[in-house]
């Protein structure tokens, strides 16, 4: 068995929460109270002493339970717990507190007979459905099982030497909230230590972050909300649009903008608006329209209405089409319209799914056209059905190097990892470039280092170092001298 980091951070936990009470302990002394440090006093004198106010079993409980591989899991839990623990304790006192009132005082019944355990059972299982019904009602149901845990705590524990209940709540609360506070100080203290927070991570998705199955693994989705959670700044530079990304990142907490459908937009997955659309003029459009009408092809045309990513078609002829639609047509993120594109809306995006020679012959004649360059054609394979192609065309300035300059910000030092030409760009523009070995040779030949194997997950893994290296320029500029020194022995 290995021991890793968050077992080591855990034990260093437990260890402070332990180490608070002895600290108590010592406070109790120098104000004149003689307790010992292993149980809580009996006597009433000391209810109020700092140490009855904690109890490192419920703070070690805690620390364990907020501890987490990733920082922004912890932080997640951290508040979790203390919520949690918060409406619980304080709920408890208050049924414990009715129940003490209602049998021992106005019944004058024997607190520890059979007859009290019974009805304070029963009203304390029946608190339980309050408490859930209360969480619900505050839109923190996600606490209920806390809270439930801290309630029964609260209620049916055997107080300390008969503390009263809200005494013994705030001991248990204050205990937690200490002890998810440690875990959480423990946890996040270490990335404070070195972090490279000036530079900007931009990487491709397809054949880089993407594995063979087209999916995130595990072990990315990891490191990536490790790094959000440590305040990395990274973003995605892709041909797609919202609609195929959302399943992609669904375990991932983004909250950096993206560059999307190859820089025709810029969105941010935290407010889901649009940023920077990037529109084919009107005179290139209709030229572009004409030229799909000659060769009988009938295009996907995508547009941003109101913040809304719309997709105009008026037929789908070919198998590729109906099938590219029948993939997203049900997703949330886009409307499609079959109708033409309204004369008086702009197109941010042309695409086009045909067979290979369909594909080829547009091709051939756009680079014909007088206003060729003024187009961004992109041409690639559609791997979902054998002979199909995509063919995606938008105006020149919709360009992922373009769109990446406006996330930059604050930032003044950029790495890039691409994959593909919409990549080259950016790779060039880049302070630093990487591509995996499986790129093709035209992208090695831009990149400042060849990542030696084909694993995505090496992408991830070259961020984490970078952000985290005590002199990231001394350790890139060792890789580059790698690079060139390969380059010389071939």
């Amino acid at each position: 068995m290995k021991i890793g980091k968050r077992i080591i951070k855990t034990s260093i936990a437990v260890f402070l929460s332990l180490a608070v009470f002895l600290l108590l302990y010592a406070l109790n002394y120098a104000i004149g109270l003689r307790q010992s440090p292993n149980e809580l006093s009996t006597d009433p004198v000391y209810w109020y002493a700092p140490t009855n106010f904690y109890t490192p079993f419920f703070a070690s409980i805690g620390a364990v339970y907020a501890m987490h591989r990733n920082v922004a899991q912890s932080r997640e839990q951290a508040k979790l717990r203390s919520v949690g623990s918060v409406v619980g304790g304080y709920y408890g006192f208050f049924v414990i507190a009715l129940v003490e009132w209602l049998f021992l005082d106005a019944l004058n019944m024997e607190k520890g007979s059979f007859l009290y355990s019974f009805f304070l059972y029963f009203i304390v299982a029946l608190g339980i459905v309050g408490l859930i019904a209360l969480t619900v009602r505050l839109k923190i149901s996600y606490v209920a099982f806390i809270s439930c845990l801290t309630y029964l705590s609260v209620t049916v524990s055997i107080r300390n030497g008969g503390m009263n209940a809200f005494l013994f709540a705030t001991n248990r609360i204050v205990s937690t909230v200490i002890g998810v506070l440690i875990a959480l100080f423990v946890n996040t203290f270490p990335q404070y230590l070195i972090k490279n927070r000036n530079i900007l991570f931009a990487s491709s998705l397809d054949n880089a972050m993407l594995n063979s199955k087209h999916v995130l693994s595990p072990f990315m989705e990891y490191k990536l909300n490790a790094l959000t959670g440590e305040r990395c700044r990274f973003t995605f530079m892709t041909t797609r649009a919202m609609t195929s990304l959302a399943g992609i990142f669904q375990n991932v907490r983004l909250v950096n903008p993206i560059v999307v459908m190859t820089g025709c937009a810029i969105y941010d997955p935290v407010t889901k608006e649009y940023d920077s659309v990037v529109c084919v003029r009107p005179d290139l459009r209709t030229e572009a329209e004409a030229l799909f009408e000659k060769h009988g092809v009938r295009p996907l045309s995508y547009l941003i209405n109101e913040n809304v990513l719309q997709c105009y078609y008026e037929k789908l002829d070919s198998e590729g089409a109906k099938l590219y639609y029948e993939t997203r047509r049900k997703h949330a993120s886009y409307s499609f319209v079959q109708a033409k594109v309204p004369p008086q809306l702009s197109v941010a995006q042309y695409v086009i799914v045909e067979k290979n020679e369909v594909v080829d012959a547009l091709i051939q004649e756009f680079q014909t056209l007088s206003t060729a360059e003024e187009f961004n054609v992109i041409h690639y394979p559609f791997e979902r059905l054998a002979g199909y192609s995509f063919l995606k065309i938008n105006y020149k300035n919709a360009q992922k190097v373009t769109a990446l300059e406006k996330l930059k910000g604050d930032c003044d030092f950029v790495v890039c990892f691409g994959s593909g030409r919409t990549d080259l760009e950016a790779m060039r523009r880049a302070d630093f470039s990487f591509c995996l070995s499986s790129a093709h040779d035209y992208v090695k030949e831009v990149a400042d280092y060849v990542i030696p194997s084909d694993e995505p997950d090496e992408i991830v893994k070259q961020m984490a170092k970078i952000f985290h290296a005590r002199n990231y320029r001394k350790y890139l500029e060792g890789l580059k001298r790698r690079a060139e020194q390969e380059k010389e022995g071939r």
